[in-house]
Parts: C-alpha cells; structure tokens; sequence
C-alpha cells in the first residue's frame, strides 16, 4: 500500500510540474511572439471592445486590483499599445483606450492560455467539472495556499513583473 501511495504521489507532483511548466512556456512564446505578457494581453482584449474604460472598470471586469492594471497600464502605454486622458468631468479618473498599433498586436496575437483551458473546460460534462473543481480545491488545501491572493490568469509569477 506504501508503494501504491508513494508512485501516486509522484505521478501527481508530476503532474503538477507539468500544468507549471506549460504556464511558463506559454507566457515564453506569447512574450516572444507578441512581445506582451497575458495579462497585458487581456487588458488589450478588454479593450478593443470598448470605446475607452476607467481603471477601476478595467480592474473589475479582468479580476485584478487597480495598482495591478495601473501597472500594466503603464507599461502598455510605453509601448503605444494604450492611451491614457483624465476625464473632462473628473480629473482624477484616467480613461483607458486601445491605439490602432494595440489593435494590430491582437490580431496578430495567440490566445491566453486561460482561455484555452476554459474552453476545454466547458466542454466537460458538470460532473468532470465539478470533479476537477474539486480536486484542485483540494490540492490547495493541501498545500497550504488557500490565502494567497490569486487572479483568474495562468500565469507564472507576479502578473505586474516588468518584462
């Protein structure tokens, strides 16, 4: 039973090193191709289908803190993929719009490696969902992570790091 337990737990550290490794070679071919990290790509994404966003609108609708996306924002902007402007109504509200050349990197850009991993998801029946749901709640339990602070993006490390 031992020994049963012993390759279990291997096959699932295996495992669990493998969903990292394909998190940090994903964010290495989109940096190389697109030369932008995942979250700056869904802010673009979130983005091209509006007119222009608040900083608190963007951090809500993409799940991350405001000093987060002011940080991406910020570096986006260096590399004229976004433009900031106060409001005309409240000069302390910064609105966020997508330049034309932020457009151009999106259609040349490959998917989040979140959404791809959603979409397989979804095509699971509710049982598997929940399942899987489940067993990774369970995993973080058993590693001790239920309080770190987590975003919905699968990323390896910080999502505000410089690149």
């Amino acid at each position: 039973m031992e020994n049963k337990n012993k390759l279990r737990s291997k096959e699932l550290l295996i495992g669990l090193r493998k969903i990292t490794q394909a998190i940090d070679l994903h964010s290495k071919h989109l940096l190389k191709i697109a030369g932008i990290t995942s979250p700056q790509l869904v802010i673009l994404q979130e983005l091209v289908d509006s007119i222009s966003l608040t900083t608190s609108e963007l951090a809500k609708a993409i799940s991350l803190t405001q000093g987060t996306v002011t940080t991406i924002v910020v570096r986006l902007e260096k590399n004229n993929l976004v433009s900031r402007r106060r409001s005309g109504k409240d000069k302390r509200r910064i609105h966020i719009s997508i330049t034309d050349e932020g457009k151009q990197l999106l259609k040349n850009a490959p998917s989040p490696l979140q959404e791809q991993f959603t979409n397989s998801y979804y095509a699971l029946e509710e049982w598997e969902q929940l399942m899987i749901l489940s067993s990774i709640n369970r995993i973080v339990s058993m590693m001790s992570a239920e309080k770190i602070e987590a975003s919905p993006f699968l990323v390896a490390g910080p999502l505000d790091n410089d690149t």
